[in-house]
């Protein structure tokens, strides 16, 4: 089986919209501007978030077919749109191309201000039309697809702060199924009332909330129109049901790296997911005892962008694309849920961290050229062409 292969992202997030912002915040290590959580979503007047800045659906989007759009799906189909422009026009084929979304459980918000709307109106029917298509979970996915004449396989996926990678995981086996010919995939975080208010009392009120979305660009490495970015390896989640989320990690990294065909002592890059309270610090203690500091430092923490929950392992695979080095880089991204999901991705980076550029090619995305690849220690040489990566 052909392994995939990442060849154009895109993200909106706190640092504004577009790959390029965030990948200069993540490789200047500084952290995304916090700003006053907007007085309707908040009894807290001292409330601080980590937003995109002047975000609104209807700007962004126009006003055609944005009328009760949530907030998470706004933020994703302008993502859909971005990368769809650092891709370049092109025309959809047969399978065509699939998007495969992560979050959390759709817009909460939307949920709450759908019930609250049936609890206070003189009959429970008495609802806003326009808003009852936020009550759907896959709404943001659909959404993004119809916008975009995507006409491929439509998912969602909800994992927690795993679904990232839940989502890069599902899209890979569209791929390996010949289901779809290209996949969109990545996950979304919305900032609302609603989810402060429950991300605050499970973890406290120190805990700074950050929005966002990051999709990236899976196709078969032997059938990619581009040249590669990184060249996903494997990925492997479990559950740790008693709450011992450092035996579960510890076999979800050794199974990944089995799978991957490499060993611990290759990895150039280790970065944790930063999950609040217990989950969280078994994660970091796991990285502590199988990593030297200098893998665990090299690449930014997403912590960065505040805690961006189902968006969390998108932003991980952002944080690896955007970080300069040679090509050929061996990295891994683990990720943990308070709730029990656990799970990690190893992926073998070929591009040297320059962002795409809004509308030109994958092939103008920092990849390296052929023949300029060296070895990264115990690494060899990264194949540069579809060619190379499918023969191994």
């Amino acid at each position: 089986m052909s392994n995939a292969v990442i060849t154009a992202w895109s993200a909106v997030s706190p640092y504004g919209t577009g790959s390029a912002p965030l990948a200069d915040g993540l490789r200047t290590r500084t952290a995304a501007p916090r700003s006053e959580a907007p007085e309707e979503w908040t009894a807290r007047p001292d409330a601080t978030a980590r937003l995109v800045p002047g975000f609104d659906v209807r700007e962004a989007l126009g006003r055609a077919g944005t009328r009760g759009m949530d907030r998470l799906t706004g933020l994703t189909a302008v993502t859909v749109r971005e990368l769809l422009a650092a891709r370049g026009a092109e025309q959809d084929d047969s399978l065509g191309t699939g998007v495969v979304l992560g979050t959390a459980a759709g817009s909460v918000q939307g949920f709450m201000e759908f019930t609250r709307a049936s609890l206070e109106g003189a009959r429970p029917i008495d609802v806003p039309p326009s808003k009852a298509p936020n009550m759907a979970m896959n709404r943001a996915a659909s959404a993004s697809a119809i916008r975009h004449a995507l006409k491929g396989p439509n998912s969602t996926v909800a994992a927690g702060r795993l679904s990232g990678l839940v989502a890069l995981d599902h899209a890979r086996r569209l791929l390996a199924d010949g289901r779809a010919t290209r996949v969109l995939a990545g996950s979304a975080e919305e900032y609302s009332a609603s989810r402060a208010h429950l991300t605050h009392a499970a973890h406290g009120d120190d805990v700074v909330l950050g929005e966002g979305c990051v999709m990236v660009l899976l196709e078969p490495a032997d059938r990619a129109d581009g040249r590669p970015l990184a060249e996903l390896l494997a990925v492997h989640h479990r559950v740790a049901p008693t709450g011992d989320f450092t035996a579960a990690l510890t076999a979800a990294v050794e199974t990944a790296l089995t799978a991957a065909g490499v060993r611990a002592d290759e990895v150039w890059a280790a970065l944790p997911g930063n999950a609040p309270g217990a989950a969280g610090e078994q994660e970091v203690r796991l990285h502590e005892a199988l990593f030297g500091a200098e893998v665990r430092e090299r690449v930014a923490t997403t912590a960065l962008l505040g805690e961006t929950a189902a968006a969390t392992g998108a932003f991980q695979l952002a944080a690896l694309l955007s970080e300069p080095g040679e090509p050929g880089r061996i990295a891994l991204v683990t990720t943990t849920d308070p709730d029990g999901y656990v799970g990690c991705a190893v992926l073998r980076l070929l591009t040297d961290g320059t962002p795409p550029a809004a509308g030109n090619a994958p092939t103008a995305g920092g990849a390296p050229a052929a023949g300029d690849v060296p070895t990264t220690g115990n690494v060899s040489a990264a194949p540069t062409t579809a060619e190379e990566i499918d023969a191994r």
